[in-house]
């Protein structure tokens, strides 16, 4: 039986991905910050006959990824989601009005925390059958107009981190990609986003499922076609690059 760790899986996207691969007869581990403070995820853990299992963790920081990681030392995944990630609470915070402890918080979230789960349980991912890890990114990072900086940065730079894990982790046979889940209904954007999170997992699921090695470091939308990774900058110049 296949193995699913999701990471913030507390509520919205994270809570739809454990939902799916639960129902799909998957074991999924789900993680959080508060699982005491997750009422809809202890609910789906209590009614699934076992296939749900809830765990404390705290992305961006050593200790709670290190501590998990001795939790789960030998047990294989084949699906490891990094999804946890905050927006800030000043999206649109003007120029010259910058909130720097906020940009390092989400950072520390959004792009510190899937680089740290992935290198510490990388031998868990690269014991399993499938060997996949999924990065939520968006596709807002290189987006036209200012505003929602931090979270448009973190999100660049995730996608650059899938493609250094990829390459770290590509003789050991792991895929890792990026993918944009969609515009997706949430505690902040019900009634205003197109999809729930339920179709949106399941769209990333098909995408998920026909994965191959050659996909690996690549960032995908939710209909499985290809996204430009910002840092491609990869053309021949005459000044040279190595």
């Amino acid at each position: 039986m296949p193995t699913v760790l999701v990471t913030g899986a507390a509520r919205n996207l994270g809570l739809a991905f454990v939902r799916h691969y639960a129902s799909a007869g998957w074991q999924a581990i789900a993680t959080c910050r508060e699982p005491a403070g997750a009422p809809e995820l202890a609910a789906l853990a209590r009614d699934s006959g076992g296939r749900v299992r809830v765990e404390r963790l705290d992305v961006g920081y050593e200790a709670s990824v290190g501590a998990l990681a001795a939790r789960l030392a030998g047990a294989p995944i084949d699906l490891l989601v990094n999804n946890a990630s905050i927006p800030g609470t000043g999206l649109r915070q003007p120029f010259g009005e910058t909130h720097y402890a906020e940009w390092a918080e989400i950072f520390r979230t959004n792009t510190l925390g899937p680089m740290l789960v992935s290198e510490r349980l990388a031998a868990n991912v690269a014991a399993s059958g499938r060997k996949i890890i999924l990065n939520i990114s968006s596709r807002i990072g290189p987006g036209a107009g200012y505003g929602f900086v931090a979270y448009r940065a973190s999100k660049t730079a995730l996608n650059q981190v899938t493609r250094q894990v990829a390459y770290a982790l590509k003789d050991k046979g792991v895929i890792c990609i990026a993918v944009h889940p969609g515009w997706v209904q949430n505690h902040r954007t019900v009634g205003t986003a197109a999809w729930t999170p339920d179709q949106s997992v399941a769209a990333l699921a098909a995408v998920v499922a026909c994965l191959t090695p050659t996909d690996s470091g690549k960032f995908f939308d939710p209909d499985g076609s290809e996204l430009p990774l910002v840092t491609q900058q990869l053309a021949p110049k005459p000044y040279g690059m190595t």
